[in-house]
């Protein structure tokens, strides 16, 4: 049982200083994390249709 505990603690700690935070330092947060995140294309089939698309974009700009 005092793995249990331990895990309660440190859940409650960390939810604690999430709260303890000013909510500008959060959204800054997460906006950040939300830049560094690949689209989800790339993120589902991988480089394949980042490879097609700037295909595509190519043909486009030579017409």
């Amino acid at each position: 049982m005092a793995a249990g505990n331990d895990v309660v603690k440190y859940l409650t700690q960390k939810i604690v200083k999430y709260l303890d935070e000013p909510k500008a330092v959060r959204k800054e947060r997460k906006r950040s994390r939300k830049k560094e995140k690949e689209p989800l294309l790339t993120y589902l089939f991988g480089i394949v249709p980042m490879g097609l698309g700037l295909a595509f974009k190519k043909k486009k700009k030579k017409r």
